[in-house]
């Protein structure tokens, strides 16, 4: 008996981040890209679920009960290697200011700088993982980790690792992370 076809999927299309709807009851209508990927970095990883078991004396060998305490997280990580102020706003929020430089030759610049917040900023966007194999998964709701990974080499590029950590969203048909896929 041969098999039906499966969903496969390799490789990676394109990230889209949006604003949280409804508490991620809904997607966005409008998502966009806000940098390209560093190739080979982006990962989607579901954490194993974490068990308790319950052992008797008469019997201590093997569990008697086990029964999943906590559920495992959900990650998407990526690095993307290039940015703009508006972009590292979206990941750390923060704000531009104008400013001015000197450089090593003592000539002056006016340059617009990114301040990131002195507080905890939590910042949480919806996305969307697209690929090209026309599958892809949503994520209503997640919190954003960003830090610079900005190695001052000549072998490697400066870039910011995302971690988009999958959150509870609202509504009774929204998942903490909803693959799909498309035809044609």
């Amino acid at each position: 008996m041969a098999l039906g076809k499966k969903i496969r999927s390799v490789g990676l299309s394109a990230i889209l981040f949006g604003d949280v709807t409804d508490g991620g009851a809904k997607m966005p209508e409008e998502m966009k890209q806000l940098a390209r990927t560093l190739k080979g970095t982006a990962t989607f990883t579901t954490e194993q679920d974490q068990t308790q078991e319950f052992f008797c004396e008469e019997e201590p060998d093997a569990p008697v009960e086990s029964v999943i305490s906590e559920k495992g997280l959900k990650n998407l990580t990526f690095n993307i290697l290039e940015w703009d102020n508006a972009v590292l706003q979206t990941l750390f929020g923060g704000k531009e200011v104008d400013g001015k430089i000197k450089d090593q030759s003592g000539t002056e610049h006016n340059v617009k700088k990114f301040i990131p917040p002195k507080d905890y900023v939590e910042v949480e966007k919806a996305l969307r993982v697209l690929t090209p194999y026309k599958v892809g998964f949503d994520l209503p709701r997640a919190k954003i980790l960003a830090r610079f990974q900005w190695n001052l080499t000549r072998t490697e590029i400066a870039q910011i690792e995302v971690t988009a950590r999958c959150m509870t969203p609202d509504g009774d048909d929204s998942g903490t992370y909803e693959p799909f896929s498309w035809t044609a």
